[in-house]
């Protein structure tokens, strides 16, 4: 956000009228540091056993509630053009200017939706997937339930039928 809004002079003059707290979160979130001086005592510790907070968790169930049909019907759609392209290994997985895979219906909240299904998504999402499979089990177990609880179980199991690698900086099917 702080690219395409709090460095644009108008976009950010606007959040700094209407919506200061959010301009404050926008500028905090460019930055390494706390740059919180409105609070006496801010502290940078984690939260006790790595709690997640309630509010944090509503926040995962309203993304969890998009993201998931979508992620499923991106995947559905790719499996389908692989298994009907069979594209060589080390082929580029997104093409010229991003040309895609094609497009997904999946429904959120009753209305149905068209997004472009990017094999990008699926290569950031193998990348968590192997960082939950490198868990110990006692903590794979703590994920699962967490990612239950928020809605987002599924994205544990959600994969294409070919892996995606990079290559000269580009994604690539492997």
């Amino acid at each position: 956000m702080y690219a395409h809004l709090g460095r644009d002079p108008y976009p950010a003059s606007l959040m700094q009228k209407r919506a200061p707290r959010v301009y404050r979160w926008v500028e905090r979130m460019n930055r390494a540091d706390q740059d919180v001086p409105e609070f006496f005592t801010p502290g940078t510790d984690f939260l006790d056993s790595d709690e997640i907070p309630e509010t944090l968790m509503a926040v995962l169930r309203a993304v969890a509630e998009d993201f998931v049909p979508e992620t499923r019907a991106a995947a559905e759609r790719i499996n389908d053009w692989l298994g009907r392209q069979q594209p060589e290994a080390g082929a580029a997985a997104v093409g010229r200017l991003g040309n895609l895979v094609g497009s997904a219906e999946f429904s959120v909240r009753g209305q149905t939706i068209t997004a472009l299904a990017s094999p990008y998504r699926f290569y950031l999402l193998q990348r968590v997937q192997a960082i939950y499979a490198g868990l110990p089990l006692d903590e794979q177990a703590l994920v699962e339930q967490m990612l239950q609880a928020c809605g987002m179980r599924d994205m544990l199991a959600i994969k294409l039928d070919r892996s995606i690698g990079r290559s000269g900086n580009l994604e690539v099917w492997v």
